[in-house]
């Protein structure tokens, strides 16, 4: 199933990655990667933690928060072009109650896997806060498309790949940068930023973000296609990161 997906995500991406050409108003893209066993940790109740197993992608797996807009001086695009009823909405927030946005059965059919935070209708913030302020801003299903293509791409690094193999465990900021360092090349940590919540005593890692040029995004996941003078910031401490379990 997840091969079929890949292959699908492959063929979209490539059709998506094609005409971009990066947009004036951003300077770099962040990738917002989740540790879905960290978040739901330290967010019970969430819908999309119910189904959270191990044999799920996101069990095992980076997925997908978001695909950013960003600049260098630490502000960023948002809402670009969005009604105030919608925005509102977001603010307040109750996602599920925004607007349908155009996205395809088949595309919300590979949100269900590679965002399972899409159960609450985290795609629907994500694409009116950051996804219309994208290349891709006018047409969400080349929008998801890279997304989704880049999440998978990552999920198949030896990054992740220690990530994993540390659930149930605890590891330092180090240890994770240096992982990243062996898949990205030297000097790559600069380009991530690591994000971890405490709960019951424990600090959680719970998401990984990767700094990307727009223009480079087909590299992925090769270094030519890191931004490492974002200087973006993480908040994981130095050691006891907690990988949590699905």
């Amino acid at each position: 199933m997840l091969k079929t997906l890949s292959n699908w995500l492959a063929g979209a991406a490539l059709l998506a990655l094609s005409g971009l050409v990066q947009a004036e108003n951003y300077d770099y893209l962040l990738l917002a990667s989740s540790w879905e066993p960290g978040f739901c940790a330290t967010h019970q109740g969430n819908t999309e933690c119910a189904n959270l197993s191990s044999t799920s992608f996101a069990g095992s797996h980076l997925s997908l928060h978001g695909l950013w807009p960003n600049n260098y001086d630490g502000s960023y695009p948002s809402y670009c072009g969005v009604p105030q009823a919608q925005i509102n909405l977001d603010r307040a927030p109750t996602w599920c109650s925004m607007a349908n946005y155009g996205l395809s059965s088949a595309m919300a059919t590979q949100l269900s896997t590679y965002m399972p935070g899409a159960a609450s209708c985290l795609d629907k913030h994500e694409w009116y806060k950051h996804g219309t302020c994208s290349d891709q801003g006018t047409d969400p299903n080349s929008y998801w498309a890279t997304a989704d293509w880049l999440v998978a791409k990552l999920g198949q690094t030896s990054f992740n790949k220690f990530i994993a193999s540390k659930a149930g465990k605890y590891v330092s900021r180090s240890q994770l940068l240096a992982a990243f360092e062996t898949s990205f090349g030297s000097g790559s940590a600069a380009a991530l930023s690591l994000l971890c919540s405490s709960s019951g005593g424990k600090s959680y890692l719970t998401e990984a973000r990767i700094a990307l040029d727009p223009a480079a995004l087909g590299d992925f996941p090769a270094g030519s296609a890191l931004v490492t003078d974002a200087g973006t910031a993480g908040t994981c401490p130095s050691s006891n990161i907690y990988i949590a379990r699905p």
